[in-house]
């Protein structure tokens, strides 16, 4: 009686994996299509003349996000230039997800930017600590 309870759990489990992967399959083009919708949306969103910088910014990280997860580093890395221009005067902090956001510019063959941006962000230090954690990252773009 175990075996055959072992068993049926197997093949569920067997039957369930292939069933996820099927629906992910059906999926993604949908998904792919909401983010697509997502990009429009806050491409309408830049055209309007009463946001501000960090407004603007926003969605501008936003879109630089949406292709980082579709894995599109070259049109994620300009969005982030266009982020982080707009708001260098700003005083913002620290997010880990700025990580990722240097790691895209190395992705897209920018790793000189990416050296760059870091270099721009430690110089934050000044107002927020947080920002020393991108130093290991720097040493590692210089090698």
């Amino acid at each position: 009686m175990s075996f055959g309870l072992s068993l049926r759990s197997v093949v569920i489990r067997k039957n369930e994996q292939n069933l996820s992967t099927f629906i992910m399959r059906l999926l993604l083009p949908k998904w792919k299509k909401d983010y697509e919708k997502a990009l429009e949306i806050r491409n309408e969103g830049l055209q309007l003349s009463t946001l501000n910088n960090e407004e603007l910014a926003s969605l501008y990280a936003g879109n630089g996000g949406t292709y980082l997860y579709l894995k599109d580093y070259n049109n994620a890395t300009l969005c982030f230039d266009k982020a982080f221009e707009l708001v260098q005067e700003e005083k913002f902090p620290y997010d880990e997800q700025f990580i990722e956001v240097i790691e895209s510019y190395v992705k897209a063959n920018r790793k000189e930017d990416a050296l760059k941006l870091v270099e721009s962000l430690l110089q934050r230090q000044s107002y927020h600590k947080k920002f020393r954690k991108l130093e290991p990252i720097r040493e590692k773009l210089l090698t």
